[in-house]
């Protein structure tokens, strides 16, 4: 054996010591090299040796007619021999030696550096059934010393779906890193924060460390440690499982081959031992390694485990995890180890361009809102799809089911895409419900809060919104970019989402966030001033903004036109007074201008935002009427019924209703508004949300919320 070939099997090389009239026994691992000097135990007046390779036990005998002695100096540096001298395993055990001097000498100090490497091709079926002899001869040819190295071999492999196609395969040569891309590898790890349980304590599977029946181990993912040998190691060594400390909180561990006999009862759960092998255990400790039982024999052993995800890639973790498997001897030293490496699947949001699945909103008490509710569950019908109605007594007064949930998914290859919920720090009237009514089996939930942190309105979740699929300066967003809104960047103070919350939203890297400037609005929410709807050409959406110059435009055309006396809010009150004002008094009004157009400018500070990191032209958006007017010196609030502020269903478009100047029976404002969207395959249903939400300070995208369908691209397959 000589060239590159010998390189790369010396460089997965153990070394091990022998010493003349001894018989050493050493573990070795398939695929695994020793080595050793023999220069380092041969006797003083050696000559040259002979190796000899066979089945330990079987008496040694010589035939120097087949077998030539090997001069210890005849071997030149630059020079490999390989010995194929075989007894009993014809081919199975594979010695080559070396001349390993300084290069240019034939020896260091007066003494040849002459090294043997050994390799197995089969495991043992018995502890030390494999041995190699290295017999010295002096100049006479007599035998004057013999070193003996008796093997036990194994095949050891830990295993898991690097190729993400749902099956284990055997030894992937990629198991242990990771690559993005539809050419990627590398197996992938679900954040298990359903609940499976059968007692229903609605607490996500994460927080505690046992299988809620075979449900629960759907959601995690396999991993197998593969051996064939003796059926038991030698005295002194053991096989261990483990992971890094900081891992230990970050997934759990199973033994399926300790719970084969899975049932649906906790008590015969727990007395079958199912708990975390490695990750958090009952009284709130955490184990980082596992001894194992072998598995072993002539035939393949294999011991099942299942994997379950704990933590969500935050600030401070990657989402990759690696998990180990030593061998080691002396119940220490490791003499071969193998890794597999896993990455969490990121929680990942789902823009206004993905199909619809189901509906959210609240009915107030009293039937307060039932005009809202009444036309709101008009649009869900048209769309077809679920509505789901929160009653008083669940949304305990609290009407903004927008601001308290963000509902996205996790996926993993081979499995139905898992919803979860992501729960906002705002924790008002509407605080019990994600976990009380949509935590449940294949329903996750994760949140992110930080005591330490003041919470305020920009941590709410109308101020957390996802572009569709975008392409920039040549870079691909196949699963588009979150948006979230924060004070301008220049401003040292101002309110910012709870910094918890936008780690956890940067760190799962498939939707890298854009953040906008939203704290010139008194609440605060990007959902204020911008939507995206799916569209028919193009990009195949387009985004609305929110556009007081626009309105001006309207206005002032229709007062050109001779309708300068119309009245807009027609029969509307606010604050208990009339809201009523004619379109002249409208354009007449300098200071609804000022606030107006100084709201125009910070509208423009963000269209021309997104234009640049979402890659859009002119051409991709559309300005919606609207004026703002400050409101208490606490920032800007919506004059009209804020249209932007939607839901979308599909083609079905849930809007505020503006309750603009009635012109030839119809609202010149919602005409101008279908005028913009119909042409794009888009249906207008303007939902009354004046008393219910307008004079609140919210609207319609406000007081709901959607599950969608996930995307069809798969979140492994991103390129970076």
């Amino acid at each position: 054996m000589a060239g590159r070939g010998f390189m790369q099997w010396a460089a997965n090389c153990r070394t091990v010591r022998l010493d003349v009239g001894l018989a050493t026994s050493e573990i070795i691992v398939l695929g695994q090299t020793l080595c050793t000097d023999l220069s380092s135990f041969s006797p003083t007046e050696a000559e040259a040796f002979y190796i000899v390779v066979g089945d330990s036990g079987r008496e040694l005998t010589l035939d120097l007619t087949k077998t030539a002695p090997v001069s210890l100096e005849s071997i030149t540096p630059e020079g490999t021999v390989t010995f194929h001298t075989v007894v009993g395993h014809e081919g199975d055990i594979t010695v080559s030696a070396k001349n390993e001097s300084p290069e240019g000498m034939g020896s260091n100090g007066g003494v040849t550096k002459m090294v043997a490497y050994i390799s197995v091709a089969t495991p043992s079926s018995k502890i030390d059934d494999k041995e190699v002899n290295f017999l010295f001869v002096d100049k006479s040819g007599d035998t004057i010393g013999v070193a003996t190295l008796r093997m036990t071999a194994f095949y050891v492999s830990l295993d898991v779906d690097c190729d993400r196609d749902g099956v284990v395969e055997k030894n992937n040569p990629n198991k242990a890193s990771w690559k993005w891309g539809p050419d990627g590898h590398g197996a992938i790890l679900l954040v298990n924060n359903d609940c499976d349980d059968y007692l229903l304590e609605m607490d996500p599977e994460h927080k505690n460390s046992k299988i809620d029946g075979p449900f629960d181990l759907e959601d995690m993912s396999r991993m197998s440690v593969r051996v064939r040998g003796p059926d038991t190691l030698p005295e002194d060594c053991k096989l261990r499982m483990w992971v890094r400390p900081d891992d230990k909180e970050r997934l759990g561990i199973f033994n399926l081959s300790d719970i084969q006999k899975l049932r649906a009862s906790g008590v015969v759960l727990d007395e079958l031992g199912n708990r975390h092998i490695i990750g958090p255990k009952a009284g709130h400790l955490a184990q980082i390694s596992y001894d194992l039982m072998m598995a072993g024999g002539t035939g393949e052993g294999e011991t099942l485990f299942a994997v379950e995800g704990l933590k969500y890639p935050d600030r401070d973790f990657n989402g990759t995890l690696r998990i180990h498997l030593s061998l080691l001897k002396n119940a220490a030293v490791p003499v071969f180890e193998d890794t597999v490496m896993f990455r969490l699947a990121p929680w990942i949001m789902t823009p206004n361009t993905l199909e619809p699945v189901e509906a959210f909103t609240c009915q107030m008490k009293k039937k307060e809102n039932i005009d809202f509710v009444n036309d709101f569950t008009k649009v869900v019908e048209a769309a077809g799809i679920k509505l789901n109605i929160v009653l008083p007594y669940e949304n305990r007064g609290d009407r903004w089911m927008q601001d308290e949930i963000e509902l996205g998914y996790s996926e993993l290859p081979g499995k139905k895409p898992m919803p979860v919920v992501l729960d906002s720090p705002r924790d008002r009237g509407l605080q019990k419900f994600p976990k009380g009514k949509l935590l449940g089996p294949d329903f996750g939930y994760v949140t992110r809060y930080d005591q330490n942190e003041y919470v305020n309105s920009l941590d709410s979740f109308g101020n957390l919104e996802v572009s569709p699929p975008v392409k920039v300066d040549g870079r691909t967003y196949p699963m588009g970019r979150i948006l979230l809104g924060s004070a301008f960047p220049t401003t040292k103070y101002g309110r910012r989402m709870m910094r918890v919350v936008r780690d956890f939203l940067y760190a799962q890297q498939v939707q890298p966030p854009v953040e906008l400037f939203s704290d010139w609005l008194a609440v605060g929410h990007i959902d204020e001033f911008m939507s995206f709807v799916p569209a028919a050409g193009g990009k195949g959406f387009r985004l609305l903004l929110a556009s007081p110059a626009a309105c001006y435009n309207l206005l002032r055309k229709l007062k050109d036109q001779g309708h300068g006396d119309v009245l807009c809010f027609e029969g509307r009150t606010r604050h208990g007074e009339s809201a009523e004002k004619s379109i002249s008094d409208l354009l007449d009004d300098a200071d609804l201008k000022a606030e107006s157009m100084q709201c125009q400018n910070d509208i423009d500070w963000n269209r021309d935002v997104m234009k640049r990191e979402l890659g859009l032209d002119e051409g991709d958006i559309i300005d919606l009427p609207q004026l703002f007017q400050l409101e208490e010196g606490s920032g800007a609030g919506a004059y009209f019924p804020d249209m932007v502020n939607m839901i979308v269903l599909g083609k079905h478009l849930g809007i505020p209703k503006p309750f603009g100047p009635m012109i030839d029976g119809e609202c010149a404002i919602e005409t101008n508004v279908r005028s913009l969207l119909e042409p794009l395959g888009l249906t207008c249903n303007f939902v009354n949300d004046w008393d219910s939400y307008h004079l609140l300070m919210g609207e319609v995208h406000c007081g709901s919320n959607t599950r969608r369908k996930p995307f069809d691209f798969k979140w492994w397959n991103m390129s970076f």
